[in-house]
Parts: structure tokens; sequence; C-alpha cells
């Protein structure tokens, strides 16, 4: 099994089983997908609700797009730190401001928000400009604005003062514990705090080229400033999730080491932060034997510390699932979606639990959607290609299954080719299944994949001798909860491996 499919953004057990789905997938609300959790309808908004919509890069240079995202994120952490506002997550904002073509009553509406923050930002050389205004959402009157220019050294002071203004004006005086969150600052390294921001947007894209650009920055961060306890936390999160996608720019036990210290000094450094807490939570998972209950811990610390880190929510959810207790793993998974409905990723993980709740219409809804938000992901299509071999549709589920092939990085790959021996098997072509089994044999980590195949075409002792083979963790055992190896379930070897494995 490969790390890729139990990574913090998701523990992947591809299996389909149960209800068949419906042949056009539906939202519980009767509209298509994607499902996306929307704020209530109210008769008016919060009058302190606010969303902060993504700026603008007007820079030539499209590696400036750092700037621009990281100046939005850290906006809206800012402002989201004082408990009388309600914030919009960064996610749905933009996905609502890409659907609603401008317009902003309308903009408005979908998000539920009485104001919004739009603008721009342009950098030449070391100077940025950045323009910012708050607008009425009801009518698109402007409440207050600002142009700004400045150096890039001055991008702490220019956050704490965007944040000022926007609180300000939608919350009226603010009290001193609120101006004094607002003026918190994670350095005061001005250099090191845009290698953060850079480092910051890198580590979402979750390519290899991209992870280990992210390392370097954070990196970098923590060279300009050894006291910065974010960069270290998340150089952590990067290398963490480097091991996770099989990134080939580092063997495996150099990303563990490299994770496990720099979350180590994270902690030491400031254990009152989050992402602190979220660094323990990945290395401690990936790099520590039977270390999942330290990371529900340590996941679940991260979620006190920061009740709207949705990233928190979602990791904790990962945890508790590799332990087996599903319905906490479903509340984390929710909450994370409240605070950030349109996460692909927490939508297909939420999907993989469901599965093993026998939810299977419910769990086909959620990977639609991880699909429409994030259609460049391959494990919704994996997934999506099992859970369509189980309903008897086998060209939707070869479709999904080449699809999740094409798609997929070099974690994800042994996982779709399973799917397609699965694919291939059902329809009568097992010369054609075996020899796809016989690729995915060459992948160390594709152990349980390997498995499924083998049951696919019939050969379970073979694949009970595959899982015997396979390291006894958790992954595993979580793994082999799923329908998929239900054909073997009652017989005593699979039980020893079940009970091996056990967290």
């Amino acid at each position: 099994m490969t790390r890729i499919q139990f990574r913090l953004l998701g523990v992947v057990a591809l299996a389909a089983a149960g209800a068949v789905a419906p042949a056009r997938a539906q939202c519980p609300d009767g509209t298509p997908p994607p499902c996306v959790t929307r704020p209530p309808r109210v008769a008016a908004p919060a009058p302190t609700s606010v969303a902060i919509l993504y700026l603008d890069n007007l820079s030539r240079d499209t590696a400036d797009a750092y700037l621009a995202d990281g100046l939005t994120e850290e906006l809206t952490s800012r402002i989201g730190a004082i408990e009388r506002l309600r914030v919009t997550g960064r996610s749905v904002a933009r996905h609502a401001q890409q659907a609603s073509g401008g317009d902003v009553a309308a903009l408005g509406r979908m998000l539920g928000v009485r104001y919004l923050v739009e603008g721009s930002v342009r950098r030449s050389g070391s100077r940025v400009r950045v323009s910012v205004r708050l607008l009425r959402a009801a009518d698109g009157v402007r409440v207050w604005g600002e142009d700004y220019d400045r150096t890039v050294t001055d991008l702490l002071d220019l956050q704490e003062d965007l944040a000022r203004e926007v609180a300000t004006n939608v919350a009226g005086r603010l009290l001193p514990a609120e101006r004094a969150a607002i003026a918190s600052r994670p350095t005061s390294d001005p250099v090191a705090y845009n290698e953060y921001l850079r480092g910051s947007y890198l580590v979402t894209r979750r390519t290899a080229a991209a992870l280990q650009q992210a390392a370097a920055a954070f990196e970098a961060a923590a060279r300009r400033d050894p006291r910065f306890a974010a960069a270290e936390a998340r150089r952590a999160y990067a290398y963490g999730l480097a091991y996770v996608y099989g990134a080939d720019w580092a063997p495996p036990e150099s990303l563990a080491a490299w994770g496990t210290r720099a979350a180590e000094r994270a902690i030491r450094l400031d254990s009152t932060v989050s992402d602190s807490w979220m660094a323990q939570g990945i290395t401690r998972l990936w790099f520590v034997p039977r270390g999942v209950r330290g990371a529900s811990e340590a996941y679940g610390r991260a979620t006190t510390l920061d009740p709207r880190n949705a990233e928190a929510h979602h990791a904790h959810g990962v945890a508790l699932s590799m332990l087996g207790e599903d319905s906490a793993a479903i509340a984390s998974f929710r909450r994370a979606l409240e605070l950030d409905p349109a996460r692909a990723v927490t939508l297909l993980d939420l999907a993989e639990v469901l599965v093993l709740e026998q939810h299977d219409v419910e769990a086909r809804r959620l990977l639609d959607s991880a699909i429409a938000l994030d259609p460049a992901q391959a494990r919704p299509y994996v997934n999506r290609s099992f859970l369509r071999l189980s309903a008897a549709d086998l060209v939707g589920a070869r479709q999904d299954a080449e699809t999740g092939l094409r798609l997929s990085p070099r974690g994800v790959r042994p996982s779709a080719l399973s799917a397609l021996a699965a694919v291939n098997a059902a329809a009568g072509d097992t010369t054609r299944a075996r020899s796809i089994v016989a690729l995915i044999e060459a992948d160390a980590w594709g152990a349980a994949d390997v498995a499924r195949a083998l049951l696919a075409i019939g050969e379970p002792d073979s694949a009970l001798a595959v899982l015997e083979h396979a390291p006894a963790a958790a992954w595993l055992w979580y793994t082999l909860r799923f329908p998929g190896f239900d054909r073997i379930r009652s017989h005593p070897r699979f039980q020893r491996i079940v009970a091996a494995s056990q967290p």
C-alpha cells in the first residue's frame, strides 16, 4: 500500500460495497454536485460577517502569486482571530468568487455575509502596491478602501495595518485583546516572513516539486530566524507530505529524520500554536511505529489551540479513522467542512469513512463533489471506480480507473492500477488483470493494492501471503476493514494479520 493512501490529507482505503449509487448523483438539496455546505439562509447576514476574497495578482511575474495568496490567507487568519467576527472560509470564498461572475450582491448572498473585502497586489522589484476595499455586500457600496505602497520588507507591518482597518470598519472599536491578536507576529524578520509566505503557498500544491521548494523556503525562513516556530512546524509538515506522497527528491528515511527534527524544534520554540502540534501529528503518524494514537492526541491539541483550523480538524479525522473511531472521525471531517466547505480532500476522506459505515450513496455524492472541486486529483476517480464497479457499471468504472491512473503521482499509482485490475477481472479479461498485478508488485509500498487485485482475480491464498509480509501498521489495519477484503475476512490467517496490525 502506498504512502499517499494514508497521508495527512487523507487516508485512502479504496473499496466499494453496499447500496448502488444513482446513475446521476445529486446533493441532499436536490441540486447537482458539487455538494458544498453553504451558510444557512437567513433573513439578514450577521452584522459582523465578512468574506476575504482572494486578492488579484497583478504582478508581471506569475511567480509572485504567492504574495497575493499569502496576504489573503494571513489577513483571513488575523481577522478570524477576533471571535465576534464571522469570517468565511478561504476556499469557499474563492469558489463563490469564481461562480458569482463579478456580481457583488450575488456573491454576498452566496456567502451569507454583510461585508466583502477585495483588492489586488502588484509587485515591481522590491516594491509592492496593495489596494484593498471593504464593500457592503448588499449593494457593493465602498465602506472603506486604501492603497498601500510598501517594500517587500514591510509585509509584516502591512498585514497588521490591513487587518486592523478591516476589523475596525466591520466591528467598530477593537478591544485590547483583539488589537493584540491582530498585532501578533510569528517573526520579526521580514525576509524570513517573505520566505514563509512563499513556502505556505507552495505546500498547498502538494506536488513533489512544490513540496521540495516549500521545504527549502521554510528552511530559509528558519535560518534567518532560528526562533521562527511556525516556519519549523510547516517545514516538518512539508517533509511529512513529501514522505506520504512518495516524493523522489529525498530518501524516505531522510524525510522522516528531517521532519522529526523540525517538529521537535517547533514544539520547543512554541508549544502554544496550532501549527507546532500539526507538525507533531504528521510526524507521529508516519515516522513513529504505533504512533497513530499519539498523532490523534497532537491533532486534538491543535484543534483546541485553534478551533477554526480546518486543516487540523481534517487531520484529526484522519487519525481517528485509523483508530477505528468512525463517529468521531466523521464529526471531525464535518467540522472541517463547516469551516471550509470547499475542501475537496475532506469530502474525499469523509466519503471513505461513510463507505465503512455503509452509506455508499452519500459517499458517491461526496466523491462527485470532490472531483468537481478539484478535477486534477487522482484519488477521487480511483475511489469512485470501485463504487461504480460495485454497481456493475463497468464502463464508468473503467473510465474512472484510467483517469485516476493518468493523473496519478507516484504514490497513488498502485491504487489506480489496483482499480484497473479489478475492472478487467470483472470484465473477464484475467490475462490483462494479471499483467496489471505484476505492475503493482513492483512497488514496494503496494502490498494492500496487490492483495486487493489478487482477490479480484480469484487468488485469495496469494493475497493472504502478500498481506502477511506487509508492515504491521495502523494504515494496514484501517485498509483491511474495507469491503474489498470481505472474501477472506473470516479466514484465520487474515484475522491474525488484522490483530497484528491493530493500533
